[in-house]
């Protein structure tokens, strides 16, 4: 069974950590660690069997940070989500940077844990349909008209993560990062530019609230919502992937996404995932009209 370790020096947020990932069924196993040494030595006990760590950052002996980056060279396959306490928001960023999946703010982790993990655990999946297939790719590029359908955008996600996989542009835990910049991309374009949802109606939705649910399908099926499409352009090869996601509505003003280092970043879920678009690639932009948003990231090895 896919087990999740736990990582905190306070006993009682490792419990009280434990008691909201129980609340999925699908988190029955787990692990926990008081620090990070001790997190490499039940790695090294089960790692086979653990998909996923959740780390405090501020910890004795070895931080979230230190933990991170020996992840990274060690079990580079198991994606890390940070859990930070305010005022620890430049070392959070150091350890995306570093190789983390994502974090959560420890005061929103009774909402926001436990959809991050499945999120995490989502993108983590590998798709093996056409892998023989795609090992044998040297160059990629593909342009798509999508429909405001969020199935899609999953499936789509699925497929570049694949691809650059393939191609060697990035690895392992690289891959989930770059599924999160994919999903943030398309998503902000859905949801904030086609259906010019505002942040805390977002915020409803990801809390699942019957009324921003009965909106966002009330708008896709009225104008001028219904006729917007989200376009996405991708080119992929063995030393970069570029993509450009472009849509109709209103443009995003970018002076409302906030720095990864600014207090509070990621607790807006509207927000998130061009927070952590700016973490993951290296490069990161939107056009004039702020309605394309262009990112890329290229392979360590040849930049």
């Amino acid at each position: 069974m896919p087990t999740i370790l736990i990582v905190d020096d306070t006993p009682v947020d490792l419990h009280l950590i434990e008691a909201i990932l129980k609340k999925d069924p699908a988190n029955d196993s787990i692990v926990k660690a008081g620090h990070g040494m001790e997190a490499l030595e039940k790695l090294h006990a089960i790692s086979e069997e653990v998909d996923l760590v959740v780390t405090d950052l501020n910890m004795p002996e070895m931080n979230g940070l230190e933990l991170v980056m020996r992840m990274q060279t060690i079990y580079p396959e198991i994606p890390v989500i940070l859990t930070t306490a305010h005022g620890s928001e430049q070392l959070a960023v150091q350890a995306l940077e570093q190789g983390a999946a994502c974090y959560v703010p420890k005061a929103l982790i009774a909402e926001r844990l436990v959809p991050t993990v499945q999120q995490v655990r989502a993108l983590g999946i590998a798709e093996k349909n056409y892998e023989r297939l795609t090992d044998c790719m040297r160059t990629a590029e593909f342009t798509f008209e999508l429909h405001n359908e969020p199935a899609l955008f999953e499936r789509l996600v699925e497929m570049l993560q694949q691809i650059c996989g393939s191609l060697g542009v990035c690895e392992d835990s690289g891959q989930v990062r770059l599924g999160m910049a994919l999903e943030g991309a398309l998503f902000s374009a859905c949801y904030r530019g086609n259906l010019e949802l505002t942040l805390d109606e977002i915020d409803q939705l990801q809390l699942g609230k019957p009324e921003a649910l009965a909106l966002v399908e009330s708008r896709r099926m009225a104008e001028p919502y219904k006729e917007r499409t989200v376009r996405v352009a991708a080119k992929m090869s063995s030393t970069r992937a570029q993509f450009e996601v472009a849509f109709d509505g209103p443009g995003i003003d970018p002076a409302t996404i906030p720095d990864p280092n600014a207090a509070n970043a990621l607790d807006r879920i509207g927000n998130r995932g061009l927070v952590l678009m700016q973490a993951f690639m290296d490069e990161f932009e939107f056009d004039e009209a702020s309605k394309t948003i262009k990112f890329a990231k290229v392979r360590t090895d040849a930049s």
